[in-house]
């Protein structure tokens, strides 16, 4: 079959001199009238008689023959596909063979693709990356006046031997001619080097540099279009190695098809890291001409490059780790923990506030919020030991909501202002103070989106608040909260938040439905992922709630309060009790706003805990020793368990025997 198609074998040649391996694929593709169709062929030890009878199903009598020097790693010819290279190419449509020679540029392999043009391969001395070859092979269109639509990484050449279809009398593709050059790229490089009269007539030579703030202008303009991928890896603050040029051209082709301006694309990846042109001397001119490449090379042969980002390319936040010694750690690190508001979050920390739908978790994140910005004791008695700006980020409550919420809380605190008569005739006005809290109201603030990320990275730079409240999770997260693969990305990003800005982070999130004799933490709806995320949180369940009421988003008006309990969980802070917490909030329009707080007795949970093996209080009483690693008393266990005494020693005695835990004179420990 090899002997009916000979130049099956002379493909095979120069395949195998571009490194082609077991595994590897090559593409041919035929054409007959507008009929176009790809073939990849695996490379393996059959290749030749697979391409041999490709052929024989395709005679060249009938069909124009085309194939592609370079090799692919998936069976698609696609830009993402493309191995690296030893060989350029080009399509020498209207050249003077004479000028090539002239120029020392002849071709190492060159056949004629009809009369009097030509086609033609170049063997470098090294591999090249791919778009580092492309970039090279343009360079070399440019240079000899070949096809300027014809240097991009999936073009395809006539095979030699073959018939061009093209014109009436059908000429033949003429066979390959060798001369045994190999080039030397560092040559071509110098060589070749981009010249003015390259650039797009359009153009202005400079690229502007800009600011942050102006590229968030250019993508929110937008904003819906470009697609999330896009956005992630023009935000990311370091590039993946080897990746660049493929990002790069990448990120151009997907700006274009969005409907970016030419300028607008070349602004955004110019400030980007995947620019791999930063500091050249040509960088502006680089960048012009691959998108002069873009405008002119929109049309192709079926097989039209569709590259495609490497999956789960996340945003970076720094180029590496910085590695800090035993003295820096130890001169830094406060001995005891430092409280934001004492016993309710620690400085700093990242974490969740969780609960039953309808535990009114809002409006004591926005009490907090408001104690923070005025200094004013938390709940009326819970001191502020760092006030600062807040944030507020929510995504759940109508502004109306939110404003008579607040109105009620400033009085409650006494922030409301006053007018006062000391002497007859004379009156003092005491202005409400500004405090500085900040909202992002209902603006369908979403986690996964880079420009929502990057645009609230820019307000915190401005506010630089103490505190950064997002409620709820569920409208702002679209991935599978069950899924830590989902989640994880904008865990870590919270924690960058915290650790670049120098702020507190509260999420606000649900617990599973229904009832459980698990800790609050184990409750959350989703990824065990965020139970072991948190550093301070709290969690929340009602306990009396006035029949009828169902929700915390409206005030519960003239009923009678709703009673909670309000279990804390530190990190670095220790064990603290439970507090029941009984709301009183008045109607629209009115004034009322009283917290009453008290150490839970867990008496109101009695009834609920019958029942229960002592298998699942031992599981409540370990799990309360994995939170806290110093020793605890029973009444300690008893309280942060919501066990009885009698069930709680009951349980302490059981670990004892089983050798889980032991009494000491501070109390029992985990052995």
């Amino acid at each position: 079959m090899a002997s009916d198609y000979p130049i099956v074998d002379e493909l095979i040649s120069i395949w195998r001199t571009n490194g082609c391996q077991d595994g590897d694929y090559v593409f041919l593709s035929s054409r007959r009238g507008k009929n176009w169709q790809d073939q990849s062929f695996r490379v393996s030890s059959s290749l030749k008689d697979e391409i041999s009878a490709w052929i024989k199903s395709r005679p060249p009598k009938d069909y124009d023959l085309y194939w592609s020097p370079l090799l692919f790693k998936g069976p698609r010819r696609r830009t993402e596909n493309v191995k690296a290279s030893n060989l350029l190419w080009s399509d020498m449509d209207d050249v003077d063979l004479s000028a090539i020679e002239e120029k020392h540029l002849t071709p190492t392999y060159l056949w004629e693709s009809s009369p009097g043009r030509f086609q033609g391969l170049w063997l470098l001395d090294k591999q090249l990356p791919p778009i580092e070859a492309q970039n090279l092979n343009r360079s070399l269109s440019y240079e000899i006046g070949a096809d300027k639509s014809g240097w991009d990484l999936t073009q395809v050449l006539r095979v030699p031997g073959t018939i061009n279809h093209k014109y009436p009398d059908t000429p033949p593709v003429g066979k390959i001619i060798r001369n045994g050059v190999k080039y030397c790229v560092s040559y071509l490089e110098e060589r070749l080097k981009p010249s003015p009269e390259e650039l797009p007539d359009n153009f202005q030579l400079q690229i502007p540099e800009v600011s942050r703030q102006e590229v968030l202008n250019i993508l929110t303009r937008y904003h819906g279009k470009i697609p999330r991928k896009v956005l992630t890896l023009l935000f990311s603050t370091s590039a993946t190695h080897g990746k660049r040029s493929d990002i790069l051209w990448y990120i151009e082709h997907a700006l274009h098809d969005a409907g970016v301006s030419p300028s607008e694309t070349l602004v955004l990846v110019k400030s980007s890291v995947w620019n791999k042109y930063r500091g050249r001397p040509d960088e502006d001119h680089r960048l012009l001409t691959e998108m002069k490449k873009i405008l002119e090379n929109k049309f192709q042969e079926p097989g039209e490059d569709e590259a495609a980002v490497p999956e789960r390319e996340e945003p970076r936040f720094s180029m590496g780790f910085n590695i800090e010694s035993y003295s820096e750690v130890l001169g830094k690190i406060a001995t005891q923990p430092g409280w934001l508001v004492e016993g309710f979050w620690t400085k700093r920390s990242h974490g969740i506030v969780a609960g039953e739908p309808k535990s009114l978790k809002s409006i004591l994140t926005t009490d907090l919020a408001l104690s923070i910005a005025s200094g004013k004791p938390f709940l009326g008695q819970f001191p502020v030991k760092e006030s600062g700006p807040v944030l507020i980020v929510q995504n759940e409550n109508a502004d109306w909501i939110m404003k008579d919420r607040i109105e009620k809380m400033i009085i409650n605190k006494g922030l409301g202002g006053e007018v006062t008569s000391d002497n007859p005739g004379t009156v003092t006005i005491t202005f409400p103070p500004q405090l500085p809290i900040y909202f992002i109201n209902q603006q369908g603030y979403q986690f996964n989106d880079p420009i929502h990320r990057a645009l609230l990275e820019e307000a915190i730079k401005k506010i630089k608040p103490v505190l950064v409240i997002f409620d709820p999770l569920y409208l702002m997260f679209d991935g599978d909260v069950n899924s830590a693969k989902d989640l994880n990305p904008v865990l870590n990003w919270l924690l960058y938040l915290k650790t670049e800005y120098k702020t507190g982070v509260i999420v606000v999130h649900h617990w599973n439905k229904g009832s459980s004799p698990k800790r609050g933490g184990q409750r959350m709806l989703g990824s065990t992922t965020l139970h072991g995320w948190v550093e301070s949180a709290w969690y929340i369940e009602v306990i009396s709630r006035p029949e009828g009421d169902g929700s915390d988003e409206i005030n519960p008006g003239d009923t009678p309060p709703i009673t909670l309990v309000l279990e804390r969980e530190f990190r670095s802070a220790g064990v603290f009790p439970k507090v029941e917490l009984t709301v009183s909030m008045g109607g629209f329009n009115e004034s009322t706003y009283d917290v009453e707080v008290k150490r839970h007795t867990k008496k109101k949970k009695a009834a609920a805990s019958q029942g229960r093996n002592l298998g699942d209080d031992q599981d409540r009483i370990m799990e309360l020793f994995r939170l806290n690693k110093k020793p605890l008393s029973l009444r300690l266990i008893s309280e942060n368990t919501g066990l009885s005494k009698r069930r709680a020693n009951e349980a302490i005695k059981a670990l004892v025997e089983s050798g889980e835990i032991r009494e000491t004179s501070s109390g029992y420990e985990v052995v």
